[in-house]
């Protein structure tokens, strides 16, 4: 009988803790760069719009060229060379190591809602990120250092 107990009363918790863990998994937002995909030339869209705004914000927008989610010659040039100043593999392929490094610049902003980066190797630009539609979506902005203007957004997903 108290074992029924017992078990009556432990089955629901086990539930409920299951189901919060659950939730909090699903419910994970992007506070830096990790976990973005590996990229190389020839790929675009969104995660290659956010790699060219972040080369923009390490000081690279004119070996970069546009914003234009393609991942051409001057983006493959821009990411070489912020992996050689980086001590990383200079191949152009941006893969975790690369990103990880980015991440190490971004500052969480509100937590779960959106983070920025901010580099001293710009005097021109930063980026900020946000979180949207219940985790669903990360928009990016670039911004002018100087004003906070905005120079360009979009959706990386």
């Amino acid at each position: 009988m108290f074992k029924k107990k017992l078990l009556a009363k432990l089955i629901p918790l086990a539930l409920l803790g299951s189901s919060l863990a659950a939730g909090i998994a699903s419910a994970s937002a992007a506070v830096d760069f990790a976990g973005f995909p590996t990229l190389k030339s020839g790929n675009s869209g969104g995660y290659v719009k956010a790699l060219q705004v972040n080369l923009y914000c390490f000081g690279l927008q004119s070996t970069v060229g546009s914003i234009d989610g393609s991942f051409g010659t001057g983006t493959f040039n821009a990411a070489k060379s912020f992996q050689s100043s980086h001590k990383l593999t200079s191949d152009g392929i941006v893969g975790s190591g690369t990103w990880n490094k980015m991440s190490s610049y971004t500052i969480v902003e509100v937590p779960d809602v959106s983070f920025s980066l901010w580099t001293g190797e710009s005097s021109t630009y930063w980026a900020m990120y946000a979180n949207k539609n219940n985790n669903a979506n990360l928009s990016y902005q670039l911004l002018y250092k100087s004003n906070n203007a905005v120079v360009n957004s979009g959706s990386v997903y």
